[in-house]
């Protein structure tokens, strides 16, 4: 496929995207259009980590929003190596991120004979993290310090609205960057988050 034609369909795509927003009505306040949420996250064993991710966004049309949000991850390694135990390792995360979501389908049972209130959403973003580049091998020296690491992550997921404005995000995210500093260790990873 060309350009002009790809082009042309995501012009095609979102001019459905408004013409729908517009059948189901815009929010009669600005304040309708704002959204403010996030996730967090707890994982404990050998590896021990919390994250804490604030997220704040606005609808642009109502199934197309931009946000913002914030990361903090604290993250400990016992320290035990193949030869036995060494001292632990421990450090902290800081970043911000921004992103984009759409949601084509926000109701199946609109579209489909099911009785599923909920529907699908795509996700994309840009996160800036700083972050220890030891935290990637905690046992070597040749790492020292922070250093800024820009990551992109893409992905869809589903979204199930639980009142006027409340949702739940269920989506399964690509850190496509490929950065050998990212703090993701697989893809895809599963995120869920709460907006209200």
């Amino acid at each position: 496929m060309n350009i002009s034609r790809k082009l042309m369909l995501i012009i095609v795509l979102f001019m459905a995207l408004l013409a729908n927003g517009q059948e189901r009505g815009e929010p009669k306040k600005f304040s309708d259009k704002l959204f403010f949420g996030g996730s967090l996250g707890l994982s404990v064993g050998h590896v021990t980590q919390i994250d804490i991710v604030p997220v704040a966004g606005i609808w642009i049309i109502p199934q197309w929003s931009l946000g913002i949000g914030g990361r903090y991850s604290y993250y400990s390694h016992k320290g035990y190596v193949t030869g036995g135990p060494s001292s632990p390792y421990r450090t902290h995360i800081w970043g911000a991120s921004a992103f984009t979501q759409i949601v084509p389908i926000p109701d199946f049972s609109k579209v489909l004979p099911v009785n599923i209130k909920g529907g699908i959403l795509f996700h994309a973003e840009y996160e800036r993290l700083l972050i220890d580049r030891q935290r990637i091998n905690p046992f070597t020296t040749s790492l020292q310090g922070k250093a800024w690491v820009e990551l992109y992550l893409i992905g869809f997921g589903y979204r199930q609205r639980l009142g006027e404005k409340a949702a739940l995000n269920i989506m399964l995210l690509w850190e496509v960057s490929k950065s050998s500093f990212s703090p993701y260790p697989q893809n895809p990873m599963l995120r869920v988050n709460f907006t209200i």
